[in-house]
């Protein structure tokens, strides 16, 4: 009975839509496993919400290339697995990163959002919740590094109670990176890639810091 039940909530690639409604949102990632709470205001995507939560509940979000209206190629399906209809007519729901998207034509609803297809093909391995190798200690630590620079905090015990895919990526959507370094994490190949990615940025964002300050301030 607790299967049949779980079977029900969980996503594998027969419930992967070929049509999505589209969110973009600049500079947010989502990532499979990760969590992502939303604050819904405009009408034309309350509308898309109620829309989604009336089939698979599932949106995609995107990032901007720029203000001309261009995304990104690549976004991630969210699962609404949460939501609230406030006093003042928003909705707060979250979101679980479910699979990486390739956007191919997309098109405006008559409520103002764009329903996209997409084609997940080459990323259904994002919905293995296999356990990934990863050095949680030397990880945590240059993002514990990376929050300081920014003067941002971390709360070290609430990781510790995540697995690896979660800490992956929890830690890269929490992270103040810019736009492009956001991209680059969600468009690489795979989980081994991805920690590549995300050494290499918190790496370079280091090194660039320490470089900047003048040679009495590194003593």
């Amino acid at each position: 009975m607790e299967d049949n039940i779980k079977k029900l909530f969980e996503v594998d690639s027969k419930k992967i839509p070929n049509s999505i409604p589209i969110f973009p949102l600049d500079n947010v990632l989502l990532l499979p496993f990760g969590k992502l709470p939303l604050n819904i205001f405009e009408e034309r995507y309350i509308k898309m919400t109620l829309e989604s939560l009336k089939t698979d509940r599932m949106i995609g979000v995107i990032q901007p290339k720029n203000n001309n209206n261009e995304l990104f190629q690549m976004g991630c399906i969210g699962k609404i697995t949460s939501y609230i209809e406030t006093p003042d007519y928003r909705l707060v729901l979250n979101l679980e990163g479910v699979c990486r998207f390739v956007l191919n034509e997309r098109n405006l609803t008559p409520s103002g959002y764009y329903q996209a297809t997409i084609n997940c093909n080459d990323y259904l391995e994002d919905l293995d919740s296999i356990e990934p190798h990863v050095d949680r200690n030397s990880l945590i630590q240059k993002y514990t590094n990376f929050f300081k620079m920014k003067k941002l905090d971390i709360d070290k015990d609430v990781l510790a109670e995540t697995s690896n895919l979660q800490l992956l990526s929890t830690l890269a959507m929490l992270a103040p990176f810019n736009k492009i370094d956001k991209q680059a994490i969600l468009e690489s190949p795979n989980i081994a890639s991805r920690i590549d990615t995300i050494n290499s940025i918190l790496d370079l964002n280091t090194f660039q810091v320490v470089s900047n300050k003048e040679p009495n301030q590194l003593n």
